[in-house]
């Protein structure tokens, strides 16, 4: 355990280092600032807008953030040869592996709590303390990374950055539409279109499951049961990601 801490907290001090990083957090915390001026520029509820524009940017940057960080979980230690020194080391692989991949998760929790630390602060300028179901669009918006980056792992653990990258934007698309292609799927006239579109739906993963942005935008109630099953849905799927991406690191060569 202690050797998985000490990958786990130095991951994350590299993380925090790096330059992209910060641009991306920046950009997201201008695009925060940015949304009260679309107030001025909005004709109806004013303040829903800005609600759905700051939590969309905080969704949309931690979501990138994920991605880059995710890919490059093992490409950077390729590059830099150091995985040959970790590998002769009394260092399991996927005490490696699980060790970066915590460390990218304490990365991505900084974050977040960086750009909600900026978007109360907003709210507060502009219409108050936000409702309380923010903290359930924190949760989920955490357990949604922590597949996104799950997903990044796995394709790192194989390919190169490119294709790394590719994947794990296609996984994250399909992911947010995997209602549409189920309502697709449902409304074509031949059976296997049907029954694909079904076994396509059970087994991606469903994104949509943790957008609690409407709900949050419009300030309604979110049930806690919903949370709390999501948040298992969440779980399980990236437990089953990840020993996948533990399965094929243990079995890559490289000499």
């Amino acid at each position: 355990m202690n050797r998985i801490w000490a990958i786990a907290m130095n991951t994350y001090r590299e993380a925090i280092r790096d330059r992209v990083l910060f641009s991306l957090l920046f950009f997201g915390a201008v695009v925060l600032v940015a949304s009260l001026v679309v107030r001025e520029i909005t004709i109806g509820d004013q303040e829903k807008v800005v609600r759905g524009v700051a939590q969309g940017a905080i969704s949309l940057f931690s979501s990138i953030i994920a991605m880059f960080l995710g890919i490059g979980l093992v490409r950077k230690e390729l590059e830099r040869k150091t995985i040959f020194t970790i590998a002769s080391k009394p260092i399991s692989r996927w005490m490696f592996l699980l060790g970066k991949y915590l460390g990218l998760l304490f990365t991505l929790a900084v974050n977040i709590l960086l750009m909600l630390a900026l978007y109360v602060l907003l709210m507060l300028l502009d219409q108050g303390l936000p409702h309380s179901d923010l903290l359930a669009f924190t949760v989920l918006l955490f357990v949604e990374l922590m597949l996104l980056t799950a997903w990044a792992t796995l394709f790192s653990t194989y390919s190169g950055p490119t294709t790394a990258t590719a994947f794990t934007l296609s996984v994250f698309v399909i992911g947010h539409l995997a209602d549409d292609i189920w309502l697709f799927g449902q409304q074509a006239d031949h059976e296997w279109i049907r029954k694909l579109s079904e076994i396509l739906y059970w087994l991606l993963p469903n994104f949509e499951i943790f957008n609690v942005q409407p709900q949050t935008v419009h300030e309604l109630p979110i049930a806690l049961g919903y949370v709390l099953s999501a948040t298992g849905y969440g779980l399980g799927y990236t437990a089953a990601v990840l020993a996948l991406a533990v399965f094929i690191f243990q079995k890559r060569d490289f000499a």
